[in-house]
């Protein structure tokens, strides 16, 4: 799993659908779902049921979206301590 896969399958899971997500990271719908595609296929599981008004997280898809909203909230933290710190005398 790299980087791009995991904040692409972030923002899908936080807007709910692939368009949503594209549209919030610059990125085409059909870029989005072959990124989403890739990951699931690399996991070997399932990380979303897709149905006519969008999306919602399966069991696994839950698991790593907690993970990652630990991951990118620890990374905007340390990110926000960076920035403190060279303002500092």
């Amino acid at each position: 799993m790299d980087w791009d896969k995991l904040r692409i399958f972030h923002a899908v899971a936080e807007a709910g659908s692939f368009t949503h997500a594209g549209e919030a990271l610059n990125l085409s719908q059909s870029a989005v779902s072959r990124q989403i595609s890739t990951l699931e296929e690399s996991l070997g599981v399932s990380l979303f049921h897709r149905h006519a008004r969008g999306l919602l997280l399966t069991e696994q898809g839950e698991l790593l979206q907690k993970a990652a909203k630990d991951i990118f909230g620890k990374l905007s933290m340390i990110e926000g301590q960076l920035v403190d710190s060279r303002q500092l005398p």
